[in-house]
């Protein structure tokens, strides 16, 4: 055997397999820390949010199999947290699972989305439902303006984006909780069916 197919099959043999543990082992790294950040329980309190173009109440079954982005809308910096909602729904309407509720603390209107459609956008206005608000401000940490909503409708953690690294966590945050669809049926396909 010569010298360097022996040097080849140690390399695979041995070096390959640590850098696939490696691999694997930092981004199980990553997803520990993401967790550890999202470390919320507090639920999201049943509110009378209602979608932007129907006007039909948001359900709590609508929470499930969804994550969702909760912006509190203030007057201070609604252009900046406009832009960042927009550039979240963009990035995950076509997912179909993501919804976005607009706390609306000012009574500034309904958000301006570029979508027409404005597919899983819902709005509470404190003018309407002063009590509500006040449900959800209780808890509400200062100086955050975006929440992320799980699945099973709690709210695990707070945002406040001013910055981009802020903006980046809360875009992976939102994407390692968006529910994943896992298929029961394995399909062994070999070339030449035509099934």
């Amino acid at each position: 055997m010569s010298r360097k197919i022996t040097i080849a099959l140690i390399f695979f043999l041995l070096l390959t397999p640590f850098i696939s543990w490696y691999y694997l082992k930092s981004g199980l790294d990553w997803r520990k820390k993401a967790e550890a950040v999202m470390s919320g329980k507090q639920k999201f309190p049943e509110l009378p949010f209602q979608n932007s173009i129907s006007g039909k109440p948001l359900e709590r079954s609508q929470l499930e199999y969804h994550v969702s982005l909760l912006v509190l809308v203030s007057c201070d910096n609604a252009a900046s947290q406009q832009e960042l909602a927009g550039t979240l729904y963009h990035q995950f309407k076509e997912t179909h699972k993501a919804n976005f509720l607009f706390f609306d603390t000012c009574s500034l209107g309904t958000f301006v989305l570029s979508d027409t459609l404005r597919e899983n956008v819902y709005s509470l206005h404190c003018v309407d439902s002063l009590s509500s608000c006040n449900a959800l401000l209780q808890d509400w940490p200062a100086g955050k303006n975006f929440a992320l909503i799980d699945k099973t409708g709690t709210i695990r953690s707070y945002y406040t984006a001013g910055n981009h690294d802020e903006k980046k966590m809360l875009l992976e945050h939102m994407a390692l909780l968006l529910p994943r669809d896992y298929s029961e049926k394995v399909e062994l396909k070999r070339q030449g069916d035509n099934k």
